[in-house]
């Protein structure tokens, strides 16, 4: 069954994965090689096959959560039973990097990580 994504559901997905990671102490560099990992397949739509496979291939050697790697999965299988391709998962990754940047020298309030919100997220880098 197909669903609409809409820019405010990319922002929100984006916003629980980088919590997570930032929670779960990733390396900046591991979000960064999420990211490059969109490329890797010349098929757009396996792209987001292709990046969750990345997320839990680093999770299996340590070098992000179990608990991000299922988010970046979950993020992947709504873009693409949205229909989605290269070009979202693209935006999507690239929103957790900024926001996981915006948060490194920031503590992160005890989050229920299924229930955030990008507007929570604005919150924290608020201050409030």
């Amino acid at each position: 069954m197909s669903q609409t994504i809409t820019e405010e559901n990319i922002l929100n997905l984006a916003a629980k994965i980088a919590v997570q990671a930032k929670v779960d102490n990733v390396k900046k560099s591991q979000i960064e090689n999420l990211l490059a990992s969109v490329e890797i397949s010349s098929d757009p739509k396996n792209s987001l096959l292709v990046v969750s496979l990345y997320a839990y291939r680093q999770a299996g050697r340590g070098e992000i959560s179990r608990r991000t790697a299922d988010l970046v999965y979950e993020a992947m299988r709504s873009l693409s039973e949205a229909g989605c391709g290269r070009e979202d998962a693209r935006k999507l990754l690239g929103f957790v990097k900024w926001i996981y940047e915006s948060l490194e020298e920031k503590k992160i309030p005890r989050v229920d990580i299924r229930e955030l919100r990008f507007q929570d997220v604005l919150k924290i880098l608020r201050g409030g």
